[in-house]
């Protein structure tokens, strides 16, 4: 089965789970693993989906023993294990990564919906990421919005400061990508 077959099927048995229409396109996933270079240590990826973005990450040289994944939907996983079998895949929400995860963290890449979500559930996210990376490292996200995919209440707690890419018109749909990092206390 093909990576867009299973990303409709679990879109229209998991809608809960899976909120994007399509996984991110191949441009989009190279300008969110733009931020990872080889020597990082350690590097989360959250809302892996099917791994359009982990194999970007991975194209940027980064070992699989230095990337773990995190996905809530259980038949990504599986996909996710067997296309990358030296990767850690966790069957977690992001949040989770407190308890489980390695650390400290020289970026995440988000592939996680966060734009609809309560203030609470992005802060919860964000801030389970903040806990285990670098500071300064930065947190990527994807949004097919025209505005910022962290509210600016979340932002604001934060003390998160970003650069957006230009609109990628080669993805369905039109994405955009969030780089944000935490200003120094």
């Amino acid at each position: 089965m093909s990576d867009l077959s299973l990303f409709i099927r679990q879109f229209l048995r998991r809608p809960s789970e899976v909120r994007a229409i399509a996984p991110t396109g191949r441009a989009t996933a190279r300008e969110m693993a733009r931020v990872v270079i080889p020597t990082m240590q350690a590097v989360a990826e959250i809302g892996a989906g099917t791994g359009t973005i982990t194999q970007a990450i991975l194209d940027r040289n980064l070992p699989p023993e230095r990337l773990e994944l995190y996905e809530l939907n259980a038949a990504f996983c599986e996909r996710l294990r067997q296309r990358f079998p030296t990767v850690r895949v966790h069957n977690l929400p992001a949040q989770e990564m407190v308890n489980v995860g390695r650390g400290p963290l020289d970026a995440v890449i988000s592939g996680v919906p966060t734009l609809p979500m309560p203030d609470a559930l992005q802060a919860a996210i964000v801030g389970a990421a903040l806990r285990m990376m670098k500071p300064g490292a930065p947190f990527v996200q994807i949004t097919y919005s025209p505005v910022a995919p962290l509210s600016e209440n979340v932002r604001r707690q934060f003390g998160l400061r970003h650069v957006k890419s230009p609109r990628i018109w080669n993805n369905l749909p039109p994405a955009r990508v969030y780089i944000f990092r935490q200003e120094p206390a």
